[in-house]
């Protein structure tokens, strides 16, 4: 009998599995010939991957790309590739340093924005780390979340002011289904501590799935607060990608070889960066979007994915509040 009911669940489990690969590495469309001319579109982490392969989309139809990046060698070959492949003039795509770990370096990329921009139409945060773990950022947080989440909060929350005097205007966060791995119970939330001490708590294994989520909580929030600006702020789960992303470095053994067993599946399974782009490019072009906002997107379309976690408002502005704090900021949307 127990052999039974193990072999039954066996198969309960595989299907699951079947079908929710099927589910996130299904090939997708987007037969729509929305164009973006005269757009300016910021790509974080474009150098490779969906962040690349959505510069290639948006410069086809028209657009103007910022590609923001931490490695200026790496992004130049890029940016030759991507020309090579469109065929567009090499005035529609600009480079600007980077490194989303150092909160200096991001402010330092803002001003450059706010400096060089006549307009920014579309803010795409898609850059993410998934190694260096137990490593710390230049102001001493967790790595994963600090270059995933606190990065991209404070060069949203500069960049505000341009989207806004640019609208209508979109934010897109590239967020992932790993979200919904994080329970509620797990995090702990501190904005009385010190500087030197955390303000969230999550556990260290999770890393990469927190950052996913304050993603989510940092969209929507920004959706509420936005909503009479006409900015949209929107986010979304690529699906199972093959990228760089699994191959993970300096980490633990058994971390980089689960990453990188994933990593290895979804170069057989997983759909391509280009693929993957098309729910980004979906997000940051279509005519029927412009008004929708706090949204969670998956396979070009609007999903119902977003875990119970990720919808809390409650934690969302907990989360939101804190991160104001870690970056120093004033509260000038309360």
């Amino acid at each position: 009998m127990i052999i039974y009911i193990l072999s039954l669940a066996g198969v309960a489990l595989g299907a699951y599995l079947l079908s929710w690969l099927r589910c996130h590495s299904k090939a997708l469309k987007y037969d729509s010939q929305a164009r973006v001319d005269g757009k300016t579109v910021l790509i974080t982490g474009a150098s490779s991957g969906i962040g690349k392969a959505t510069a290639e989309h948006l410069l086809s139809r028209g657009a103007r790309v910022i590609l923001a990046c931490r490695n200026l060698t790496k992004t130049k070959t890029a940016v030759d590739e991507i020309l090579s492949s469109t065929g567009v003039d090499g005035k529609m795509v600009s480079i600007v340093h980077l490194d989303l770990s150092d909160l200096d370096s991001v402010r330092k990329c803002a001003k450059e924005v706010i400096d060089t921009e006549k307009q920014l139409d579309v803010l795409i945060n898609n850059a993410g780390a998934n190694s260096e773990k137990g490593k710390t950022t230049k102001q001493g947080h967790n790595f994963i979340f600090g270059a995933n989440y606190i990065g991209p909060f404070l060069l949203t929350y500069m960049l505000l002011d341009l989207l806004k005097k640019s609208a209508p205007s979109r934010i897109i966060n590239v967020s992932s289904l790993m979200h919904a791995s994080v329970r509620e119970s797990e995090i702990s939330f501190h904005p009385n501590n010190s500087s030197s001490s955390p303000r969230v708590e999550f556990p260290n294994w999770k890393d990469y799935a927190f950052s996913k989520l304050a993603q989510i909580w940092q969209t929507n929030v920004l959706a509420e607060k936005l909503s009479a600006d006409n900015v949209t702020a929107n986010s979304m789960n690529p699906g199972y990608v093959y990228s760089g992303i699994w191959y993970v470095g300096d980490c633990s053994m058994f971390r980089k070889i689960f990453f990188r067993s994933l990593g290895w599946a979804s170069s057989k399974i997983g759909r391509t960066s280009k693929d993957a782009a098309l729910t980004v490019v979906y997000m940051a072009v279509d005519p029927s979007l412009e008004k929708v906002s706090g949204c969670y997107f998956e396979n070009v379309e609007i999903s119902k994915n977003m875990s119970a976690c990720a919808k809390n408002k409650t934690l969302a502005q907990k989360m939101w509040d804190v991160s104001m704090d870690m970056c120093g900021l004033s509260k000038k949307f309360e």
